[in-house]
């Protein structure tokens, strides 16, 4: 037995061994890329800006990004957009080169960027956008520009917004499964997920309400940058060219080129610079400033407890109210700060610790002002923390909203004997069985719940209220868990203003007292890590233990994942705590 312990020993940490060797070249390689023989060149060089958009565009900081540098972390979303704001000034910059290949975007994120880019073409300077293909999200950021380029054989795939939404009740009935739920919102539409076939028809209206916001602010936006009527784009979507050449024909694009020749034509006027190499200039920028505006990026569920996934934002990572708390302190007592904005990307989570973090928010803002910028999602409990603040900016796609409130659990009883589970409870106490039973409520556990979650939604809306200037009646009349765009949420008095988040750091710097013309710089938070630092933190995890159910194989396979379900459910319903959440999400595509 010692000799195998040994040898697994030696193996782990041969492994480790490897992987730490292969973390180093790739981390060696990243630093020394250059972007390749057909990058325009990094630097501060005259000529065209190239926005190279890709993959993940990540709202907040990837605090847990493998770098060795800092400064050689990926852009944010905002961080894009004030780079091409920064271009528009600059007289060494040509235009820009949006060479787009397959970004993830959400409609507040192709907006945000998308506003800068108009506003760079309407000071006169001309954008020109590339991509081998175009659907709906990547077109409505290429029309902010003057030319778009497709390659010669690429897809065009403009074909409308999309909306679906998926429901377990049957799945989970088949399983002995059984959601038990109580919700205070007549659209308060996460628990039907699990309890429904399908929508309530309050959500089909609130779904089909949302759409038609959306899909008129994008063809209204194509319909400006591309001159043409609302009526002509329409008509283009609903039959779409589907092919390069009718695509061109059609004026949904205007020329066929290849990425190369693209860039030979604008090398002509200079090597330009890439948007990674331009950004440190704006970085530096922002250090030397004389007056600066902490940027708290909070993305992901609301949690109780410490922040995971590396910090309070990035890399998948939760809104912990005990890591977010500490933050809000710090700032309130950084003299070098001047005003603060939240960037809040969140369906929300854990009622309780929305609340704590709302409480830290004002408490900040009696100090210093504090502006929330909505990302591509701010709904109930990132809503929660959002009215805490003295102004609320969004896009006019974020998804907003989401006043409502739910709790319960999974009556696992059936799926006990399904796979030959028993359990054995004694209790003291007519109710200690509330959230821990694997038995649906009772008649007076179900009454108690309720009290708790209708009390935890009047104080939901009586803080609304008071954030908006409005009666806790006005705001259950547009609250009620229903979820509305950003331009909606505007028009029912849940934003101040539309916008992104420069148009935030400036309403945060007009709050402060700031003069129009003075230098403001931007501190991101969370600050990234090193690749060491992230390295350090993974070894710490490594060495924490972690509870796992291990199960005989002799059960087989099926009934292995039917016991494991049943463990998970359990340890989902034992949280006991109020949900102030909405993770349906809608995506456009």
């Amino acid at each position: 037995m010692a000799k195998r312990s040994s040898t697994r020993l030696l193996l782990w940490l041969a492994a480790l061994g490897v992987l730490l060797a292969l973390l180093v070249i790739g981390g060696v390689t990243l630093f020394m890329w250059d972007g390749g023989p057909e990058s325009l060149a990094s630097g501060n060089k005259k000529g065209w800006l190239k926005l190279e958009l890709r993959g993940e565009l990540a709202d907040s900081p990837r605090i847990d990004a493998l770098s060795f540098d800092p400064e050689d972390r990926a852009l944010t979303v905002g961080e894009l957009a004030a780079v091409v704001k920064r271009a528009q000034d600059d007289p060494d910059i040509t235009g820009i080169f949006v060479d787009l290949d397959n970004p993830q975007l959400s409609m507040a994120t192709a907006q945000e960027l998308r506003g800068a880019l108009v506003s760079l073409t309407e000071s006169g300077k001309p954008c020109v956008a590339w991509s081998k293909t175009y659907e709906n999200l990547t077109y409505y950021l290429a029309s902010a520009c003057g030319e778009i380029h497709l390659h010669p054989e690429g897809v065009p795939l403009v074909l409308g917004l999309n909306v679906t939404t998926t429901y377990l009740a049957d799945t989970l009935g088949k399983l002995g499964v059984k959601a038990d739920y109580e919700r205070v919102g007549a659209y308060k539409s996460a628990v039907e997920t699990f309890e429904e076939l399908a929508p309530s028809p309050a959500s089909v209206e609130m779904y089909n309400s949302m759409i038609d916001d959306l899909y008129a602010g994008l063809t209204e936006d194509i319909a400006a940058g591309r001159k043409r009527s609302v009526e002509e784009v329409r008509a283009l979507i609903d039959d779409p060219p589907i092919t390069a050449a009718d695509a061109k024909d059609r004026g949904l694009i205007d020329q066929l080129t290849y990425r190369d020749e693209l860039v030979d034509r604008l090398k002509e006027d200079g090597d330009g610079t890439n948007s990674k190499g331009y950004a440190k200039g704006l970085r530096s920028d922002w250090r030397r400033a004389e007056h600066t505006i902490a940027v708290l990026h909070l993305s992901g569920n609301v949690v109780d407890g410490e922040s995971g996934g590396g910090g309070f934002s990035g890399g998948g990572g939760n809104i912990g109210d005990t890591t977010v708390v500490k933050a809000l302190d710090e700032l309130a007592e950084d003299e070098n700060i001047t005003a603060v904005v939240l960037r809040i990307d969140s369906p929300g989570g854990s009622a309780l610790a929305s609340d704590v973090i709302w409480r830290a928010v004002r408490k900040l803002d009696e100090k210093k002002p504090v502006v929330a910028s909505m990302g591509a999602t701010a709904a109930s409990g990132g809503y929660y923390i959002a009215m805490a603040a003295r102004e609320i900016v969004a896009q006019p796609g974020t998804i907003t909203g989401s006043i409502g409130v739910f709790a319960g659990k999974f009556a696992l009883t059936e799926l006990y004997k399904k796979v030959g589970l028993t359990t054995w409870t004694t209790r003291r106490g007519a109710l200690a069985g509330l959230l821990s039973s694997p038995d649906a409520f009772t008649d007076a556990e179900r009454a108690k719940l309720r009290q708790r979650i209708e009390a935890f939604y009047t104080t939901f809306i009586t803080k609304a209220g008071e954030s908006r200037g409005k009666t806790p009646e006005e705001i259950d009349a547009v609250a009620q868990g229903r979820v509305w765009t950003g331009r909606q949420a505007h028009g029912v008095g849940l934003v101040d203003t539309l916008g992104g988040l420069d148009l935030a750091v400036d309403r945060a710097a007009s709050l402060a007292g700031l003069a129009e013309d003075a230098e403001v710089g931007r501190k991101l938070l969370p600050e990234p890590q090193t690749f060491w630092d992230a390295l350090s933190e993974s070894l710490d995890q490594a060495r924490s233990p972690s509870m796992r159910v291990s199960l005989p194989e002799t059960l087989g396979p099926e009934l292995s994942e039917a016991v494991e379900l049943a463990f998970s459910l359990e340890q989902m319903s034992s949280r006991g705590g109020l949900l102030a959440l909405d993770p349906v999400i809608i995506t456009v595509r």
